[in-house]
Order: structure tokens, then sequence, then C-alpha cells
């Protein structure tokens, strides 16, 4: 059978109501009335975001998708139910994310699996700052750092998690993994770690660590497919320093690029330095060697934000104000596979 993957960071899907909502009064409610349902510490994503969001799984219609930015396991639950006709199945798991955005899976119900998650959240990932490698070079940081909680650097854990779905065909083999990454971003306001490098560099090498454990318990041809949003350029193409222990330890390969799809095509965020326009990937869909040859090259792809009123690609966002009117700040990536 085909297996149609979607990986999507939803930015911020925040969805706990703070009063009872049936489904069908949610056609009534502007953004301005749907805000008002929240609770007063968690501002909800605006009800239209939501709408498109879900009109965009419906549409492709995976059969598994891959979230990022989740607030947790009853957001997901609440926007399959009042958005998706409860199609699928929620599974998340609270990993460490200090902003509550959370990395969970949506999964067809009408599939012939049944799934399982494990967590890594407690994965230990030591690393050490600039500032802690050599403070006296980088005496100013390491005093600053005095003021911040930063923890040991040998008992720092993922900054949110990298769980793993594993699907079970009725005969109760295991027939597929699915791990879902969220790596560090390059947010770093108080400036100990420039472009978030060496938390995401030490996060890569957890990840490594993770997937060749798991192929050590299944076996070394178990299809395992790692997805997510990597924050940085992970791709065959100037690879960042932080993505090459990827390709030296693994035999992943980015689906998008097995499929053949274009450089310039294959952009998943936007941003906005002035007048200048960014686009990067920065969202992937890895496949094990054992899945290269059952990609269906033809149905990967980046999916594109269309018009509602006829359908057409919208044009990219030349700005932080026309990329604050999509669902999301990110695009999906899309592949299916044989399984």
């Amino acid at each position: 059978m085909n297996f149609k993957l979607m990986t999507y960071n939803v930015q911020d899907l925040f969805l706990q109501t703070a009063f009872p909502l049936k489904p069908e009064y949610l056609h009534t409610l502007s953004d301005e009335h749907w805000g008002m349902l929240g609770h007063s510490d968690q501002e909800l994503k605006p009800l239209s975001k939501l709408k498109a969001l879900a009109q965009i799984i419906l549409n492709e219609d995976p059969d598994c998708v891959c979230l990022c930015e989740v607030g947790g396991l009853t957001a997901l639950s609440n926007f399959n139910e009042f958005f998706l006709s409860g199609a699928y199945v929620a599974y998340l798991i609270p990993g460490n994310s200090d902003r509550g955005i959370e990395s969970g899976f949506l999964l067809k119900k009408s599939l012939p699996f049944t799934a399982e998650l494990q967590t890594n959240r407690h994965w230990p990932v030591p690393f050490q700052y600039l500032h802690e490698e050599d403070p006296e070079a980088y005496s100013v940081t390491a005093l600053m750092a005095e003021a911040f909680n930063l923890g040991d650097s040998d008992r720092r854990r993922l900054s949110r998690d990298i769980p793993v779905l594993h699907l079970y065909d009725p005969q109760g083999i295991c027939i597929l993994s699915v791990m879902l990454a969220h790596l560090k971003s390059g947010y770093d306001p108080q400036g100990f770690d420039a472009g978030g490098q060496k938390r995401r560099a030490a996060e890569v090498k957890a990840l490594i660590a993770i997937y060749q454990k798991l192929k050590a318990e299944k076996s070394n041809d178990h299809p395992v497919i790692v997805a997510g949003d990597f924050n940085g350029n992970a791709s065959r193409d100037d690879t960042s320093a932080e993505f090459l222990p990827l390709y030296k330890a693994t035999d992943l390969e980015d689906a998008l690029y097995l499929a053949g799809i274009p450089r310039y095509e294959r952009h998943t965020h936007m941003t906005f330095y002035g007048r200048t326009a960014s686009a990067k990937q920065l969202d992937y869909i890895f496949l094990s060697l054992s899945l290269h040859q059952r990609l269906i090259p033809e149905e990967t792809y980046v999916y594109r934000y269309v018009y509602d009123e006829d359908g057409s690609e919208m044009l990219a966002p030349f700005s932080f104000r026309d990329r604050d009117l999509l669902p999301s700040d990110h695009y999906p990536v899309v592949c299916v596979v044989e399984l």
C-alpha cells in the first residue's frame, strides 16, 4: 500500500478553550469572538488560520501528519475533533519545551495499523556553550550567564523531544517507525549560543544516536522516516556544519532531494531582513535506505498555499505582514512511500 506522510510546523497551535464548545457552532464565530474563548494566560491560534490548516490536511488527505509547535495533547485532540471531524487519532507526549510547543502525530483512523508512541525527552544532550569552553575569551558572556539557569553542561536534555511513532500491522509486526524532530532554532535572545548552533549540533548527535538505537533494536533494513523542523540547512546542498554528521553516520536522505525537486523549490520558510527576503528549507522528511527506492517522486513535494477563490498558488510573501496572513510561517512537506 502507499503511505502518505506530511510534516508541518503549524506555528503555535494553541487550542485549549476555556469554555465548552460544540464544533457545529464554529462557523458562527469570527476571529474576535473565537479569541474570547481562550484562557487568560494563553492566546488561541486564530480561528481563520485553524480552518485553513484543517482544509490543507483535508485536501491533501495524508495518512500521517507530523506536527511541530502544538500546544499539547488537548490542543491536538481538539483540532482533530473540531476541524477534521475526528478522522485521525492524536498522539502526543509532553516534551521539554519551555514555551509549551510540543511535537505530535495525527494518524488516520481508517488505516489497518495500531500505533505506539515512544518519547525521548530524557535523552542526554551534553554540550558546552562557547563561554563554558573558554570562559576567559568569553568573559563578559560568562559573567552574564551567571544570572541565568543554563543547567549543568553534562545534564542537558533535548530542548523539546524526538518522539517515535511505531506502526504495527494486524499481525503485530512493526512495519514503520516515524521519528519527529524539532531542533533548536536560531533564536538566542541572551546571546549565549549564536544562531542556536551549539545546542542544535548536540541535538543532531542525539537524533543520530536515537536513530542508530532504533535500527539496532529492529533491524538494519527496518523502514524509518525522520521528519520535522530541523531549523537549519540539513540538505545535501551547502550543508550546514552541524548537519554533516547526519550524512556521515546514517543512511538517511531527504525525500525532496531523492525526488529530484530543484533546490529553489524546496524552501519551506521565509523570513525578512529589511527589504531582503530569505527563503530556506528548514523542514524535512528523511528516509532510511530501505525506503529510498520505495519513494514515489511525483507525489513528493512542498505544499504551497493557494487562493480560496480559484485554487491558484499564492505568491510568496514579501514581508512579515504578508507572512502573518498565512496559516503558518512554514510550508508543509509531503511524500508518499510504498509500504
